[in-house]
């Protein structure tokens, strides 16, 4: 079966970075405990940027991990 990914950006102010930290954890543990895979990148010069990625088996692994799903998911393409 073709592995999924969700791809969300955000934008978090300063006040808020703490609680993004801790929900950031949240998500690693979650991925962790649905064998999924979960990575997340700021942009270089704006502080505050963030892209998130959430890889896995099957949607439901990343319901596990997100709750409601996007409609805006990807699949794996096998090429060739």
């Amino acid at each position: 079966m073709a592995r999924r990914l969700v791809i969300r950006e955000r934008v978090v102010p300063d006040q808020e970075r703490t609680g993004y930290e801790a929900s950031v954890r949240a998500w690693e543990r979650m991925a962790k405990a649905a064998s999924a895979h979960f990575w997340v990148f700021e942009h270089i010069s704006e502080r505050g940027r963030f892209v998130e990625f959430v890889e896995a088996a099957d949607d439901a692994a990343l319901h596990a991990v997100l709750g409601d799903l996007p409609s805006d998911r990807w699949t794996e393409f096998q090429g060739g």
